[in-house]
């Protein structure tokens, strides 16, 4: 407890106390009313699109039940039985019996098939006769005299409450089809109260009434004092909350007659405005829960963040003063030893680069010597060179001068300062000078043809590009040969590329994937002295595959160099590069 109160007192844990508590309360809080509103607000919208569906379906089983009631009407008065019936003047003759017992069992099975008809008259206009037909569930026969209306429904009225019931009737007029003159009339008594639970469950809380445009009540379901419908009245079809209760007023149209008032009324569902009855308590619950939470969050923070982090900050502090040893050996949560696990990882990287950074340093001192060692024996060899050259002047030995000159000027183009890259008019001189040294060792055996394309003279080529083909081409291709040698150089423009190709009539290259190559004596087994001075030569020269890398590396991997060779029949080295003339 002490320990506890401690934290608390400290201004950051305070801080931390607050945040976590505001953190939980605002959303809860926040929450629990955006969810009320919410709440009260769909609710309050479902109940009132259920009552006013509920009032739809109402209306349309009505509608659907009276319309049964007209068509079974309609079809009955254009029976041919109950029309030849009405026609008759004479009701003793043996048609009359007949056709009176054929119109009773037509009548009494309507009142049999359908429940809510009570009664089903039929009245002969010229006899003034009536035969009906009534189910026996009511005390005696209905009234017959009812109003001369065709095609109506029309309500009892104050008749009605004799039955106890709500009894309405639709009357139809036969007529006769070739005189046009009216028989008699069929009309039918129903009970709206049977209308009712024929589609409907009754429930003691909703209200529904049925009006005529006179304001009189055609059928009353529930309780109604009769204030809402009178006057001007709610709008309708409109559907509103009063209080409790929802309302909805709708017209149900009717055939033969102006449209009827419906009105249905339905409770809202209970506890919808006692969603949260005590909520002061819960309220008291709820802030005590969060201010708990809030300790127990704060008491979580400082033994899974505060010390962690504190030691971590310590040992980051010996790291940064130099201390790499400052290791993380604190137990705690899985993410703090991971947290833990890649700092040390870090430390120990950080020595390693420590010591590959000096290793480096050292390393880059040894190699800077040994390339100042190398760099002094090209220039010793080109001094030597030129000493021998003015040595053969002296001793006028011409041609012994012209092959130390060449050298020399190959020498000096390899020890260049001038850029990585010279003309091709240039490269073809370096050519020259090679094949100067070749001829004082092949004599005229070797010779090589330059076809040369003038406007390619200009275009810059990496320094050195020809003259390791044309020394592969002698030491590996005609060298190992005993006949006439031919190498022969062509260059063209294709157009943004520049083609250089190097071509020999010697023994061909064997050539494996990747770009390995190796020269057809050494396949064919040659050996003996002539095959030891060719590999020394071979290890000597720069090698196509330095060639290789050297496109490679200077124009990218689009650029490239292609061999083709048959053993016996020589080897083409052909080389696609960029067109430039300036040095970048």
């Amino acid at each position: 407890m002490p320990s506890l109160f401690s934290h608390l007192t400290n201004r950051f844990q305070l801080r931390v106390f607050l945040y976590v508590f505001l953190a939980i309360s605002l959303p809860v809080g926040l929450v629990l009313y955006v969810g009320y509103q919410q709440f009260s607000s769909y609710m309050n919208k479902t109940v009132m699109h259920a009552v006013d569906v509920q009032h739809d379906q109402i209306i349309t089983g009505l509608q659907q039940e009276l319309g049964y009631i007209v068509e079974m009407t309609h079809r009955h008065a254009a029976d041919y039985g109950l029309i030849s019936y009405a026609k008759l003047n004479d009701s003793s003759s043996w048609a009359a019996k007949e056709l009176s017992t054929y119109v009773n069992n037509l009548l009494s099975e309507q009142t049999v098939h359908t429940r809510y008809i009570e009664q089903v008259c039929l009245t002969v206009q010229s006899t003034n006769r009536t035969l009906c037909a009534r189910t026996g569930e009511t005390d005696g026969a209905l009234v017959t005299q009812v109003k001369r209306t065709n095609k109506r429904f029309e309500s009892l009225g104050e008749e009605s409450s004799r039955y106890n019931a709500y009894l309405m009737t639709y009357s139809e007029s036969i007529i006769d089809s070739s005189s046009t003159q009216e028989l008699g009339k069929l009309t039918i008594w129903m009970n709206m109260n049977k209308v009712w639970k024929e589609f409907t469950v009754k429930s003691p809380t909703h209200t529904y009434v049925l009006m005529d445009p006179d304001q009189r009540v055609l059928y009353r379901e529930g309780v109604y004092t009769g204030d809402l419908l009178q006057g001007a009245g709610p709008q309708v079809g409109s559907v509103y909350r009063d209080g409790t209760m929802i309302h909805s007023v709708k017209q149900m149209e009717v055939i033969g007659s102006i449209p009827w008032l419906s009105y249905y009324e339905a409770p809202m569902p209970e506890g919808l405005l006692d969603v949260f009855p005590n909520y002061r308590t819960w309220l008291i619950a709820l802030i005590t829960f969060i201010i708990a939470l809030s300790l127990g969050g704060l008491l979580l923070f400082i033994n899974a963040v505060t010390k962690p982090l504190y030691v971590l900050k310590a040992l980051m502090n010996r790291a940064e003063r130099g201390d790499l040893r400052a290791y993380w050996t604190f137990k705690s949560s899985d993410d703090w030893t991971q947290i833990g696990e890649s700092y040390n990882q870090m430390l120990n990287r950080l020595e390693d680069l420590i010591k590959q950074v000096k290793r480096e340093e050292s390393l880059k001192k040894e190699a800077e010597m040994e390339a100042l060692h190398y760099q002094l024996n090209p220039h010793f060899l080109y001094n030597t060179l030129n000493t021998i050259k003015w040595v053969a002047k002296i001793h006028k030995t011409p041609q012994i001068s012209e092959v130390v000159s060449a050298l020399v000027r190959l020498l000096q183009a390899s020890l260049g300062k001038k850029g990585d890259f010279i003309t091709l008019r240039d490269e073809i001189g370096l050519t020259y000078d090679y094949m100067e040294i070749q001829r004082f060792r092949y004599g005229d055996r070797i010779q090589i043809d330059m076809q040369i394309d003038d406007i390619t003279l200009g275009c810059l080529v990496p320094r050195m590009l020809l003259q390791p083909l044309v020394e592969n081409a002698i030491i590996h291709g005609i060298g190992p040969t005993k006949r006439q040698g031919v190498i022969t150089i062509r260059t063209w423009l294709d157009r943004d590329l520049l083609f250089c190709q190097v071509e020999d009539n010697g023994v061909g290259m064997q050539v494996e994937e990747g770009g390995s190559v190796w020269s057809a004596v050494a396949a064919t087994g040659t050996g003996g002295a002539q095959a030891d001075l060719m590999l020394k030569e071979r290890m000597s020269g720069v090698g196509i595959s330095h060639i290789r890398e050297k496109i490679k590396l200077i124009y990218g991997p689009e650029y490239k160099m292609h061999i083709s060779s048959k053993p016996g029949e020589g080897t083409t080295v052909r080389m696609f590069l960029p067109i430039h003339q300036g040095e970048e």
